[in-house]
């Protein structure tokens, strides 16, 4: 897994971080290859406080939700409602 890009939390949030992921994934049964998108927040040690490592296939998409929950300042523990609601 790799990090694309890093984003600084909302203040509320002390020095936490909001990546975008990204990682190759196999799939030897159907003999594919892709690379996936995903999120992940750490803290200042780089410890995992949350992840969604295999959102979707379009960087874009993923990124676009990254950015939205930045700039709206979306706390850590609403992030996997407001994933669930993004993806619908």
């Amino acid at each position: 897994m790799n990090c694309l890009k890093k984003y600084p939390m909302a203040a509320g949030e002390e020095k936490l971080s909001m990546e975008l992921t990204s990682m190759e994934v196999v799939d030897e049964f159907d003999d594919i290859r892709y690379t996936t998108y995903g999120v992940r927040v750490t803290d200042e040690e780089g410890g995992v406080i949350f992840a969604a490592l295999d959102v979707d296939t379009r960087r874009e998409y993923v990124q676009q939700f990254v950015e939205l929950c930045v700039r709206f300042e979306a706390r850590v523990i609403h992030l996997p409602d407001i994933l669930e609601d993004y993806l619908a």
